[in-house]
C-alpha cells in the first residue's frame, strides 16, 4: 500500500535548493506556530463578511499594489500579512522552511495544528506573485529567501501546488483575502473579540494594531480633520457676522436667535473638543508610563531571581 504524501507539494518541486541560504533552524517548527498564528482575526472570522469580501482569492498582486502606490512593508507575523492601510501593505516573507517538503513531512503532516495556518499563508502568496513581474518584485522587497539561482518558472512550479487548495484546509483567517486596517480597527471595538494572551491595555482594545508609538503620531492623525472641522465652523460663523452686520437697520430675529445659538453651541463644541483630546493624550500617556513601570519591576524581579535572600 502506497503512503500518501503529506506535503501539499512533490519533493522534485521544492526550492529549498535553490537558495543561498538552506539552513533551517531545530527550534523552527515551534517559532513558525507563533508566527503563523492570527488568532485575533480568527475569533472575529463570523464578523469580517462585513468589513471585507469573503474570498480567499481576493488579494492583489505585488504589481497592483506598487500600481495603488502602495509599499510593501515587512511584517514578520502572519496577523499583519495582507493587512493594508493607506499606502502601506503589509506582508510577511515566506519561511525558509515551508519552501522544505521534509518539513512539511515531519512537522506540518495533517492533524497539525498549525498546518490550516501554513497552508492558507502559502495559497496568499500563489496569488500575491501571479507573473514574472510580481516574482522580480518579491525578490527585491525580500519577500522570497536569497537565491541566485531560483528562476520564475521554477518558483510558478513550485506555488501552483498551493493555487487550488480549497478553504476546508486553511484556518478561518484565510477565507478572506487582503483586509483593511481601519475597518479591523473598528471590528475590535465593535465586537470586542477575547483572546487569551493578547487581551490587555486598553489600546488593544480600541485598534487591531497599536498604530501611536508617540503621542506626537496620535497629534498628526487627528490635527489635520480638526483644523478642517474648525476652518469650516470659523468661515460659518464669519458668514454670519457678516449677515447680521449688513442689515443694521433692519434685523433679522429669527436668524439673529439662530445665530447666537448656534454661536453658544459651537463654544461648547470646541471646549468639549479639546477636553476630549487632553484625556486621551493623558490616557495615552498613562498607559506608556504603566507599560514602563511593569517592564521595570518584571525586569528587577528577574534580576532577583527566585534564589534571592531579598
Amino acid at each position: 500500500m502506497v503512503q500518501q504524501a503529506t506535503s501539499p507539494f512533490p519533493k522534485e518541486d521544492s526550492i529549498l535548493d535553490k537558495l543561498t541560504d538552506q539552513a533551517i533552524p531545530a527550534d523552527n517548527a515551534l517559532l513558525l506556530a507563533d508566527e503563523l498564528s492570527c488568532a485575533m482575526l480568527d475569533t472575529l472570522h463570523p464578523h469580517l463578511d462585513l468589513i471585507s469580501r469573503k474570498s480567499s482569492s481576493h488579494i492583489d498582486a505585488l504589481h497592483v499594489h506598487l500600481r495603488k502606490r502602495r509599499a510593501v512593508t515587512i511584517a514578520e507575523h502572519a496577523r499583519l500579512h495582507l493587512v493594508w492601510h493607506s499606502d502601506t501593505v503589509y506582508l510577511k516573507p515566506l519561511p525558509v522552511c515551508l519552501l522544505s517538503s521534509d518539513f512539511w513531512e515531519l512537522h506540518l503532516s495533517p492533524g497539525s495544528p498549525t498546518r490550516p495556518q501554513a497552508l492558507g499563508f502559502m495559497r496568499t502568496y500563489a496569488y500575491l506573485i501571479r507573473h514574472r513581474s510580481d516574482f522580480q518584485i518579491a525578490q527585491r522587497e525580500d519577500l522570497i529567501p536569497p537565491s541566485e539561482k531560483l528562476l520564475h518558472g521554477e518558483f510558478e512550479a513550485f506555488i501552483r501546488h498551493f493555487r487550488s487548495i480549497p478553504d476546508d484546509q486553511v484556518s478561518p483567517r484565510w477565507e478572506f483575502g487582503q483586509l483593511r486596517l481601519r475597518w479591523l480597527d473598528w471590528a475590535v471595538r465593535i465586537f470586542q473579540p477575547r483572546v487569551p494572551g493578547i487581551q490587555g491595555p486598553m489600546l488593544r482594545r480600541l485598534f487591531y494594531e497599536e498604530p501611536y508609538q508617540q503621542t506626537g503620531q496620535f497629534v498628526r492623525e487627528f490635527g489635520a480633520p480638526l483644523l478642517f472641522v474648525f476652518a469650516g465652523l470659523s468661515l460659518i460663523l464669519s458668514a454670519m457676522q457678516v449677515i447680521l452686520a449688513a442689515r443694521p437697520d433692519d434685523p433679522w430675529p429669527g436668524f439673529a436667535s439662530v445665530s447666537a445659538g448656534f454661536s453658544v453651541a459651537i463654544i461648547i463644541l470646541l471646549a468639549v473638543i479639546i477636553f476630549v483630546l487632553l484625556v486621551v493624550v493623558a490616557v495615552v500617556l498613562a498607559l506608556q508610563l504603566g507599560f514602563a513601570l511593569r517592564a521595570r519591576k518584571k525586569l528587577g524581579n528577574q534580576a532577583l531571581g527566585p534564589n534571592s535572600l531579598y
